[in-house]
């Protein structure tokens, strides 16, 4: 009888340990779970208050700049159809990584459509792209826009919209 209840104490001890690490394993996983969920909470957060600011003010990547840049000049005043997008895109992929290239339209055509003002986004990007880019890197920027811009039809503000670009930009202006 007495070996009985020793297997009886010895599996009913096994047993309350055994819960009880099941529930201190649990726990852990909340606690890990929660310090997780907390730090998404401050990234989203800090990209949520950057975006809030400006679409704008989020860009730090040149080409992510100039892919903007590119597309407002080129679907100012005008339906935005797949043909902007492309004409814009195929300028960027001759600098860029073709995926990346992809990324940065997708991120431009949600930048302007989030601005609609093709001045503002001259005025707002523009700095980066002075500090960033060398002098031979601005007039291939031009030219860039140039090349997307003979494959749309573009706004009657084009010369105009060139003409601040080249002036935010540091160039001369002829």
């Amino acid at each position: 009888m007495h070996i009985a209840l020793a297997v009886f104490v010895l599996v009913g001890g096994g047993l309350f340990w055994w819960h009880r690490l099941k529930i201190f394993n649990e726990a852990a996983s909340d606690v890990i779970d929660g310090a997780g969920r907390m730090r998404g909470h401050f990234r989203r957060r800090k990209i949520r208050l950057q975006a809030e600011h400006s679409p704008l003010g989020a860009i730090d990547d040149p080409v992510l700049a100039a892919a903007t840049l590119i597309f407002a000049i080129i679907a100012e005043d005008t339906l935005i159809t797949e043909n902007h997008i492309d004409a814009a895109r195929n300028v960027i992929v001759e600098i860029s990584h073709p995926k990346k290239a992809d990324a940065a339209m997708i991120y431009a055509k949600w930048a302007f459509s989030q601005i609609g003002d093709t001045a503002l986004v001259i005025e707002k990007v523009s700095p980066l792209l002075r500090q960033q880019l060398t002098e031979v890197e601005k007039f291939e920027l031009i030219a860039m826009v140039d090349e997307a811009a003979t494959a749309v039809p573009v706004s009657h503000h084009y010369g105009q919209r060139v003409q601040k670009l080249k002036q935010r930009l540091g160039l001369e202006i002829d």
